[in-house]
């Protein structure tokens, strides 16, 4: 190992420096970082010292950013000071008690040839010098969080707001305690719009991310059973998600589904005037709402065509994903770029041009076959909205459908019953069903209790084999879905597909 890994949490896995986002780091001194962050230089430093962006992993450090040393579970990023100097560290953040590292002395235990601020604490270190950074930026914030949907939210936002402007968005899964101040100590300061993705696990992490990033514009897509296991009910989740209803100041603006009571509750103390409600799920289209759906026309591989109304002024929008729950979570862009004030005719265009991370809903197009790789994660309410545009798909191009599924992780005590049910309601309507996982083996037992031929279900722990049964199953015009928790892997399900199908015929 030659890097500094740092993961609190599974969601804090983010690799390096913060990725390419098209716009060039602003280059700032280190006596301002050493200010932000009330450190002390260890020794001295050129009054030119400057430093753009900053990285925790020495293994990918870019020259000219500031090395976080931060301490982690299984590797230390003390350790890796000197190998984030070869990579072209223009400085280093350590803690203080353990002084400047002794790779980096000189043979007579002189200075570092780079500067190093000491500090008490690496991490909280790097959320001041992010707030001194926010500080001084001009444009406009949202922060976006919920616990389906938020990072294809934040596509489609950063989309719809690049109709008026540059944005400066979350990447990958920078969106943690790590990833949110490494993003923004990446912005150029040029941007009219940050859109920054807010994850959490528990109480009081969303209130530390809103801190930093003081966002005008605060987004909550749902909530729902993600970390049942953790925080124990779903009014606990809708708690944790409202502190970003709490953070919100100096006349910011909640953006919300209409009809959620348990999310509107967490924005009661904002007055109506700082409201917008999108349509939400589970719910028909009323009046009050700000963002209606008022059809959604699926388009293939090309997803989907959805007719908006935004404060009565109707739309269309050409989305590259399917589903109705994506057609919200557009809903929701939308509201975002009216509280903005950004033209809904612009943004509305702008949306067809949202580019998804991986595994998010995106059709793969392979052998006369579409599959949906919607592998990233998965909860009860997630997996029945995939399940839904899996359906919706079939039902409008024609084809069967088909699923490869595993364990939906930390759902709480009621997780065997959960993916039973689910494998229940899926089984009616599935041709062929492959599972992985203990939990997965659950929706194959209610699948097969509703009747779903046995001969078309398969259990294994091995995705190849799962891969290779639906395979030999399906036909081309035939859809197939794969979907679980991050923790499953499922793109190995995806890649075997993939494989099986180019025996047959080369990808389109």
């Amino acid at each position: 190992m030659t890097g500094s890994r740092v993961e609190p949490r599974a969601e804090a896995r983010a690799t390096s420096s913060v990725p390419d986002v098209g716009l060039r780091p602003a280059t700032r001194t280190v006596a301002f970082a050493v200010h932000a962050m009330r450190g002390r230089l260890l020794g001295p430093s050129s009054p030119d010292a400057a430093f753009a962006g900053a990285a925790f992993d020495s293994r990918l450090v870019r020259p000219g950013e500031m090395f976080f040393a931060l301490p982690g579970e299984k590797v230390d990023g003390y350790d890796y000071c000197a190998a984030a100097t070869v990579m072209g560290a223009a400085a280093l953040v350590v803690d203080i008690r353990r002084g400047l590292p002794s790779e980096l002395r000189g043979p007579n235990g002189g200075s570092a040839a780079i500067p190093v601020i000491g500090v008490d604490d690496p991490l909280a270190a790097l959320a001041d010098l992010a707030r001194a950074i926010r500080a001084d930026f001009s444009g406009r914030v949202v922060g976006i969080t919920g616990s389906n949907g938020k990072t294809t939210t934040r596509e489609l936002t950063a989309a719809a707001l690049g109709a008026a402007g540059r944005v400066l968005e979350t990447r990958g899964n920078y969106n943690t305690e790590i990833g949110l101040p490494l993003t923004i100590i990446g912005a150029s300061g040029d941007e009219e719009f940050w859109v920054l993705e807010m994850a959490m696990r528990g109480r009081g992490q969303i209130a530390l991310l809103a801190d930093i990033a003081r966002p005008h514009v605060g987004v909550i897509t749902n909530v729902a059973g993600a970390h049942l296991g953790l925080l124990g009910s779903i009014e606990e989740i809708a708690r944790a998600k409202g502190e970003l209803f709490v953070a919100l100041r100096d006349g910011g603006i909640a953006v919300l589904p209409g009809g959620d009571a348990l999310i509107e509750a967490q924005a009661a103390h904002l007055p109506d005037s700082r409201k917008l409600h999108f349509e939400g799920a589970g719910m028909a289209p009323a009046s009050g709402l700000d963002v209606v759906i008022l059809e959604s026309l699926p388009a293939g591989v090309a997803g989907q065509v959805v007719r908006y109304a935004v404060r009565r002024q109707p739309v269309v929008a050409r989305l590259p994903l399917a589903g109705l729950h994506n057609a919200r979570n557009g809903a929701a862009a939308l509201a975002v770029a009216a509280a903005l004030q950004v033209p809904i005719p612009d943004a509305a265009r702008a949306l067809s041009r949202t580019v998804l991370p991986p595994h998010r809903s995106l059709p793969i197009t392979v052998a006369g076959r579409i599959i949906l790789d919607d592998c990233y994660n998965a909860n009860p309410d997630s997996m029945r909205a995939a399940l839904g545009a899996l359906f919706e798909s079939t039902a409008r191009f024609g084809g069967r459908a088909f699923a490869i599924l595993g364990d939906m992780l930390e759902i709480g005590l009621d997780a065997r019953e959960l993916h039973r049910e689910l494998g229940r309601e899926a089984g009616v309507r599935l041709a062929g069903l492959g599972v992985l996982g203990d939990l997965g083996a659950q929706i194959a037992m209610g699948a097969r209790a509703v009747g779903l031929d046995a001969t078309r279900v398969i259990c294994d722990a091995d995705p190849k084999a799962v891969a290779s049964a639906i395979a030999s199953w399906s036909r081309p015009g035939d859809w197939i879905l794969v979907k679980a928790s991050r923790g499953m892997r499922l793109e190995r399900a995806i890649d075997s597909l993939v494989e099986e199908f180019r025996k047959q015929t080369p990808i389109a």
